[in-house]
C-alpha cells in the first residue's frame, strides 16, 4: 500500500475528532466545497438555458432585418432573386417575403387598431413551433385564406377564442388620399404567445393572399422581405455589411437580445469568481491549519527520514480525502436540482418581464467536468505552494526545541 495515502487516509480523521478546531475547519471547508459546487452548477445551466432559450426561441419571433416597401412593392418578389450576392452568403438562415396591413378589429367588448400580418406557409416553421398553442395545424393549408392567428392577449381583450368568426377592416386610402376600410370576415384558427409585448399587442397573423387579393396585388407581390440570421451573425453586425443599394429596417430588439446574453455572459463570470475566491480562501485556511496541527508530525518524519517529498504527498492526499466527498455531494445535489427544474419547471418567471414563464436549464456534462476541474485545479494550488514552502522550513531539531 502507499505509504503516504495509507498515512493521510488514518490521521487525517482521526485528528479531526480530537481536535474540535481542526474539524469545524473541515467541516466549513466541506461545506464551502459543496455549495461552491452546486452554485457553480446551477450558475452555468441556468445561464446557458437562458442564452440558448434567447438564441433559439427569441430570435425566431421575427427576422431581424426588413427591405422597406418602396423597393419591392412595383417590381415583385422576382426582383429580391436577383440580389443574389449577399443573400446566398453563409450569413443569411432563411428570406421570407411579407406584407403587414393596418387593420381595425370591432367586437361586442373592444375596438383597436392592429397589425396583420400576411405570411406564405413556408414561413419560419420555428416561429410557429415555439409560440403557438394550437399544434396540429401542420398540415397544408393551416394558414388558409379565411384563417388567422390572435396573441392569446389580443383574443382577451376581444373576448374572441379559438374558432370565432370574426370582420377585420384594412385601412387603405382612394386615389385622393381619403382613408377607405375594406372589411373580410375570417376565422380564428389559432392563438400564439410570444412573451414580447410589442408583438403580442399588435400583430394578427394571417394568409399573405388575403392582402394580396384586398388590393389587387399578383401573387408573387410582397410588400416587404423579412430575413433571419443567426445569434452569431447578429454579432457581427451583419446590418452593416448589407449594400446600401438596399432600404432596409432593423429590429432593435435582436440587439437588445445580444446585450441581454452579454449580461448573462458576464453574470456567470462574476459568481464563478466569487465561488472560487470562497474555495480559495476556505482551502488556504483549512492547509494552513492542518500544517499547524502537524509541526510535531512533520519533525518526527524527518526525523525517520522522510524527505520533503513525501510529506507533501501526504498533505496533498489530506486535500484529497476532504474533497472526494464534498465533490461526490455538491455534483449530485447540483444536478438533481438541476434536472427537477428542466422537468418540471417548478420555479417560475414574470413571461412579460423575461418573455418565458419558468426558469429555463441547460445541463451540460463539458460544463460540469470544467467546473469540477477548476474546483481540484484551485484547490491543489492551494495546498501545493504553502505546504511545500511550509514543509522545506521545518527542521527537526528546532521542532524539538520547540517541544
Amino acid at each position: 500500500m502507499n505509504f503516504e495515502w495509507f498515512f493521510s487516509q488514518k490521521t487525517i480523521w482521526e485528528d479531526c475528532r480530537k481536535n474540535k478546531t481542526l474539524r469545524t475547519i473541515v467541516i466549513i471547508t466541506q461545506t464551502t466545497i459543496i455549495f461552491s459546487l452546486i452554485i457553480a452548477i446551477l450558475t452555468f445551466s441556468i445561464g446557458f438555458g437562458f442564452k440558448e432559450i434567447i438564441k433559439d426561441k427569441l430570435l425566431n419571433v421575427r427576422g431581424q432585418i426588413f427591405f422597406a416597401e418602396r423597393e419591392f412593392k412595383k417590381k415583385g418578389f422576382l426582383l429580391f432573386y436577383k440580389k443574389k450576392k449577399f443573400f446566398q452568403s453563409n450569413l443569411v438562415k432563411q428570406i421570407h417575403g411579407i406584407a403587414e396591413n393596418d387593420v381595425i378589429i370591432s367586437t361586442n367588448k373592444k375596438t383597436d387598431r392592429y397589425i396583420f400580418k400576411g405570411l406564405y406557409e413556408d414561413y419560419n416553421p420555428v416561429f410557429f413551433q415555439y409560440f403557438f398553442f394550437r399544434k396540429n395545424f401542420f398540415k397544408k393549408n393551416f394558414l388558409y385564406n379565411h384563417n388567422i392567428f390572435l396573441s392569446k392577449k389580443i383574443s382577451l381583450s376581444l373576448g374572441l377564442n379559438i374558432g370565432s368568426n370574426v370582420k377585420i377592416g384594412f385601412l387603405s386610402f382612394d386615389k385622393k388620399g381619403n382613408p377607405v376600410i375594406i372589411s373580410k370576415k375570417f376565422k380564428i384558427y389559432g392563438l400564439y404567445e410570444t412573451g414580447i409585448p410589442e408583438f403580442d399587442d399588435v400583430y394578427i397573423i394571417g394568409n399573405i393572399e388575403s392582402i394580396q387579393k384586398i388590393y389587387g396585388w399578383k401573387k408573387d407581390l410582397v410588400e416587404k422581405f423579412e430575413i433571419f440570421v443567426s445569434y452569431e451573425n447578429v454579432k457581427k453586425k451583419i446590418f452593416n455589411k448589407i449594400p446600401k443599394e438596399f432600404s432596409i429596417k432593423t429590429i432593435q430588439n435582436s440587439r437588445d437580445i445580444i446585450k441581454w446574453i452579454n449580461i448573462f455572459d458576464v453574470n456567470i463570470i462574476i459568481i464563478i469568481l466569487i465561488i472560487f475566491t470562497s474555495v480559495t480562501i476556505n482551502t488556504v485556511v483549512f492547509i494552513l491549519m492542518l500544517l499547524l496541527e502537524r509541526i510535531r508530525t512533520i519533525g518526527i518524519l524527518k526525523t525517520l527520514g522522510a524527505k520533503n517529498k513525501v510529506i507533501h504527498k501526504i498533505f496533498l492526499y489530506y486535500i484529497i480525502q476532504v474533497l472526494t466527498p464534498s465533490l461526490i455531494i455538491g455534483n449530485s445535489i447540483g444536478i438533481i436540482l438541476s434536472t427537477i427544474q428542466k422537468k418540471f419547471h417548478l420555479i417560475s418567471l414574470n413571461k412579460m418581464q423575461y418573455f418565458i414563464d419558468f426558469v429555463p436549464i441547460s445541463i451540460n456534462i463539458s460544463h460540469i467536468i470544467i467546473i469540477n476541474l477548476s474546483i481540484i485545479f484551485i484547490c491543489f494550488i492551494t495546498v501545493f505552494f504553502p505546504s511545500l514552502f511550509f514543509i522545506n522550513k521545518i527542521y527537526p531539531i528546532k521542532v524539538i526545541e520547540f517541544e
